[in-house]
């Protein structure tokens, strides 16, 4: 998935969505996946595409297209 500003999604992202901040912590698109068990490809390849983003005040969304508000705040590279 790519982002509004045209970044590709990547495991392990930081991002907001509203000000709430949360983690993509599966890239179905990139086929990797988070090292909890919930996080595993065994449970949400089936889905096909986009991200998984773990939110403290959402919870787990999947998303195939970006919401206008969810913007990248920074790669886990970037620590």
């Amino acid at each position: 998935m790519k982002y509004c500003d045209g970044q590709v999604s990547q495991l392990g992202d930081i991002v907001s969505l509203g000000g709430k901040l949360g983690t993509v912590v599966c890239d179905i698109d990139g086929g990797q996946y988070g090292s909890a068990a919930e996080y595993s490809s065994d449970q949400w390849a089936y889905l096909g595409a986009g991200v998984m983003i773990e939110f403290g005040s959402f919870g787990l969304i999947h998303y195939t297209e970006p919401e206008h508000d969810l913007v990248l705040v920074r790669r886990v590279e970037d620590e």
